[in-house]
């Protein structure tokens, strides 16, 4: 279930529903990839990795308000940031209801997924 939040609008939540099992079998598919070269680099160490892997504290479920504001901050701010730089990482930083330093690498992972494929 979706928590309150002003920065989600319905058709924010909407699409993150569309997407979200596929984000969600995309995230375990890079657990799967541990040790592999071709894995998506999320900027974890091993140690995180390897948390994953196990089944510790970051399961899919508990980083998903952390993934689903980083895919509403791609479907807003896109067009406006089309990478990710300082002044967008500022700009999430102020908006997000969470503890951002925490969640960074999950919103930005979330922000460069992509979704068209």
């Amino acid at each position: 279930m979706a928590t309150a939040s002003t920065f989600h609008t319905d058709e924010d939540l909407s699409a993150w529903e569309r997407v979200k099992k596929a984000f969600a079998n995309d995230w375990e598919q890079t657990k799967a990839d541990f040790g592999s070269d071709s894995a998506r680099d999320m900027d974890q160490d091993v140690d995180d990795t390897v948390k994953q892997a196990v089944g510790s504290d970051d399961a899919f479920e508990n980083r998903e308000q952390a993934f689903r504001f980083g895919h509403t901050a791609n479907r807003r701010y896109t067009s406006t940031y089309p990478s990710w730089n300082d002044d967008l990482d500022a700009k999430l930083r102020d908006e997000y209801e969470g503890d951002y330093d925490a969640d960074r690498r999950y919103i930005r992972h979330a922000y460069e997924y992509d979704y068209n494929s």
